[in-house]
């Protein structure tokens, strides 16, 4: 089989996968296709007989592509000023000092969040926020199940931590 067949052959095999999994972490049908063209781009790059795992491989360089874009979103940080308009959640329920308590409480978490490596935090947003399945994150992020309820568990703390400090 020729090097542009075997490129074929799991791209064929594999394409929905890549761009599922893209659609999930950005929500975008279409960035989802164009990041999935990145993957295969970066493939079509390499020499796919060489490698021995050609799924795993796939699987590593769209979770790299997806790290680099949780990347380049993160350096856009928001201002006080935005931050502060986020916030601004008026509850008439409650009185000024619960509602002051509130958002700091949110801010601290924020920060929190912020202090996190990017895998571990994006790891946690993905299974707390968006409800995607251990084994999921586990084959996106190359590790093991247990190690993406470590990671889990480890951030939690962190923000917990946070919160009482």
């Amino acid at each position: 089989m020729s090097r542009k067949d075997g490129l074929r052959a799991l791209f064929d095999a594999d394409r929905s996968s890549v761009v599922s999994f893209f659609r999930r972490v950005t929500g975008s049908a279409s960035l989802a296709e164009d990041l999935s063209q990145d993957v295969f781009a970066r493939l079509a790059a390499t020499d796919i007989g060489a490698i021995a795992n050609p799924q795993a491989y796939l699987r590593s360089v769209s979770a790299n592509i997806a790290t680099d874009l949780v990347r380049r979103e993160n350096r856009r940080r928001l201002t006080s000023a935005e931050i502060d308009d986020l916030l601004e959640v008026p509850d008439p329920a409650a009185d000024p000092e619960a509602r002051l308590i509130a958002k700091d409480r949110v801010e601290r978490m924020l920060e929190a969040l912020a202090e996190l490596p990017v895998r571990r935090r994006a790891i946690l947003v993905a299974a707390r926020l968006e409800g995607i399945p251990h084994r999921t994150l586990a084959e996106t992020h190359g590790i093991s199940t247990r190690t993406v309820e470590i990671e889990i568990q480890k951030a939690l703390a962190h923000c917990a931590r946070a919160l009482v400090d």
